[in-house]
C-alpha cells in the first residue's frame, strides 16, 4: 500500500497511509471544513468482486445505522467512484488498536472489565437492530484519544442464519470464533457474538487468543480442533478474580445454549465482577427492543437515587415526567437522575396546609396510587398524562454463585446486589455443565443456598436466577461445578 493508491476526495487532503486489510486499505486524511482528521477506507482494485463490493456497501450502511452509539465507529459518508472503486469516510481513532496494544502491555483487570461492558453495549445495540457483527476481535476495537473503545469492521455483519446462507467470499477470524461457526452449523447469531466478545476480553488479559499455544502450531487448522474440544484455559494471571475466569469460560461454552444468551447478560455479569472488586460501575448504553428509543438501566435498591421519588409529593395535574426518549439515540444506561418534579403555586400552598395539619403521609399515599387504586411498586410502568410509558423497573442483578463440597453433598450459595424482600430463586442442577440448560428447575425460597446430595466423586453443576413477585428475573448466573467428597 502506498499514497498512490489513495483516491482524490474533494474537501479532504491525504496525510499518510494507516494500514491494509484483506480487501481494503485505510488512509489518514485531513478534512478541510471543519478541519479535522478522518480515516478513509478504500476498496482495493485487485481481486475486487461483486460480492466484495456489495459487502463494502453493506458495511457502510450498517455502521451508519449504528453510528450514533458512543462505542461504534461513526461513518460520515460513503462514495462509489466512476472507475468502480469505493471509499468510506469514518471517524479517526489514533493507533494502536487493542490487538497491538495487548501485545505490547498488560491491560489492567479494571480496564478490561470497563471495555467489555462498553463493547457489550455496542454489540447489544447492534443485535437489537437485527445486526450480528460476526467478526469481533481485538483488531476490530479502536480506541479514541479519550480512551473510549470503538467497534469497527462490520464488513461481514449480517442478520444471522444457518451455514447454507454463508457467502463463499465471507471469511471468519478463527482464533475468536465459536465452534458452531467454524464447523458450519451456524452463520452466527447473538450467542456467537457473545463468544467472540468473551474471547476478545480473554485476549486483552493475556495478550494472545484463548487457544493459541506459545511456540506451538497456531494455524487455523490447528486452532479449530482446540476451539471445539479443549476447555477454556485460565488466564494464568493472579490478579484476575475467579468470578471473571468463570464468566469468560461460561461465555465461551462449546454449546451456544449454555452461554449468556445476550450481550446484555454478559455485560451484567461483568458489572457484577466490578461490584465484587469494588470498582467504579461502568454504565451499559443500549437501545430498547424495538431499536428506536432509549432504555435506561434502572435504579438499584438501597441507593439514594433509587428512593428519591418515593419521598416526593406527586400531583396528577402538574407533575413533570421524564422526556420521551428520542429515536436512535443511545443514553447511558446507569443514569438514575430523574427530571425534577414541579408543582404549581396553588398546589404548593395546599401542600403547606396539609403539612401543617400533619396529613402529608396521607397525601403522599393518595397521590402514589394508580388508576386501579393500588400503589405502584418499583416494577410498575408509570404513564404520563399522554399515556406514554416510562420505565421504572428494578431488575435483579445477575447473581454470583459458589459451591462447597462435603461428604455426600455439594452446597451452592449465591449473592447479588439489590436484595429485596420476597426475592426467590430458580436453580437448575445437573451432573455436567452441558446438561444444566435442560435440567429441571428447582425453586428455592428464603436463604440463598441449596444443598444437593451426591455420592462421593460425583460432579454437580448448578446455575441460578433471582426472581421477584412482579415476575422480573435476573440474568442467569455463570454455571458452577463441584465434585462431592
Amino acid at each position: 500500500m502506498s499514497a498512490a493508491d489513495a483516491p482524490r476526495i474533494p474537501g479532504l487532503e491525504l496525510v499518510r497511509p494507516l494500514g491494509s486489510g484483506g480487501y481494503a486499505d485505510v488512509f489518514l486524511y485531513e478534512q478541510q471544513q471543519p478541519r479535522m482528521n478522518v480515516a478513509v477506507k478504500v476498496l482495493k482494485r485487485e481481486g475486487l468482486t461483486a460480492a466484495i463490493r456489495r459487502q463494502f456497501v453493506d458495511e457502510a450502511n450498517t455502521m451508519a445505522q449504528l453510528g450514533d452509539h458512543p462505542y461504534i465507529v461513526q461513518v460520515f459518508r460513503s462514495e462509489q467512484t466512476a472507475d468502480g472503486g469505493a471509499y468510506l469516510v469514518m471517524k479517526y481513532y489514533p493507533p494502536p488498536n487493542l490487538a497491538v496494544r495487548s501485545r505490547a502491555e498488560r491491560m489492567t483487570v479494571e480496564e478490561v472489565l470497563r471495555t467489555g461492558i462498553q463493547l457489550a453495549s455496542a454489540v447489544e445495540t447492534a443485535h437489537r437492530a437485527g445486526i450480528i457483527h460476526r467478526d469481533i476481535k481485538p483488531a476490530n476495537v479502536l480506541v479514541s484519544q479519550y480512551g473510549q473503545p470503538g467497534l469497527t469492521d462490520f464488513g461481514i455483519a449480517g442478520r444471522g442464519g444457518h451455514a447454507e446462507d454463508v457467502d463463499e467470499d465471507v471469511g471468519v477470524s478463527v482464533p475468536w470464533s465459536p465452534p458452531e461457526v467454524l464447523y458450519g452449523q451456524s452463520n452466527g447469531d447473538s450467542r456467537s457474538d457473545v463468544y467472540s466478545l468473551a474471547a476478545t476480553l480473554w485476549h486483552l488479559l493475556v495478550g494472545r487468543s484463548p487457544f493459541e499455544q506459545p511456540g506451538g502450531d497456531n494455524s487455523a487448522y490447528a486452532l479449530m480442533p482446540r476451539i471445539r474440544a479443549v476447555p477454556v484455559p485460565p488466564t494464568g494471571r493472579a490478579d484476575v478474580p475467579v468470578s471473571l475466569e468463570r464468566l469468560l469460560s461460561h461465555a465461551m461454552s462449546k454449546r451456544p445454549d449454555t452461554r449468556p444468551q445476550t450481550a446484555l447478560e454478559l455485560a451484567r455479569g461483568l458489572q457484577a465482577v466490578e461490584q465484587e472488586q469494588r470498582l467504579p460501575r461502568t454504565p451499559v448504553v443500549i437501545l430498547d427492543e424495538e431499536g428506536n428509543s432509549t432504555v435506561a438501566e434502572l435504579p438499584r435498591a438501597g441507593r439514594p437515587e433509587a428512593d428519591h421519588d418515593r419521598t416526593m409529593v406527586r400531583t396528577p395535574t402538574s407533575i413533570a415526567v421524564p422526556e420521551t426518549p428520542r429515536p436512535a439515540r443511545a443514553v447511558e444506561a446507569d443514569d438514575d437522575e430523574d427530571e425534577p418534579t414541579t408543582i404549581s403555586g396553588g398546589v404548593i400552598l395546599a401542600v403547606i396546609g396539609v403539612l401543617v395539619v400533619g396529613l402529608v403521609g396521607a397525601l403522599v399515599w393518595a397521590f402514589g396510587r394508580d388508576d386501579e387504586g393500588a400503589t405502584p411498586g418499583p416494577s410498575a410502568n408509570i404513564r404520563t398524562q399522554t399515556g406514554a410509558p416510562t420505565r421504572a423497573v428494578d431488575y435483579p442483578e445477575q447473581p454470583a454463585i459458589d459451591a462447597r463440597s462435603a461428604a455426600g453433598s455439594v452446597t451452592f450459595t449465591w449473592n447479588y446486589v439489590g436484595v429485596e424482600d420476597g426475592d426467590f430463586f430458580q436453580l437448575r442442577v445437573a451432573d455436567s455443565e452441558a446438561a444444566v440448560a435442560d435440567a429441571e428447575v428447582v425453586t428455592v425460597k428464603g436463604a440463598a443456598r441449596h444443598t444437593v446430595k451426591a455420592a462421593g466423586g460425583t460432579l454437580v453443576c448448578a446455575q441460578v436466577t433471582v426472581s421477584r413477585k412482579s415476575g422480573l428475573t435476573s440474568p442467569r448466573s455463570p454455571i458452577r461445578c463441584q465434585t462431592a467428597d
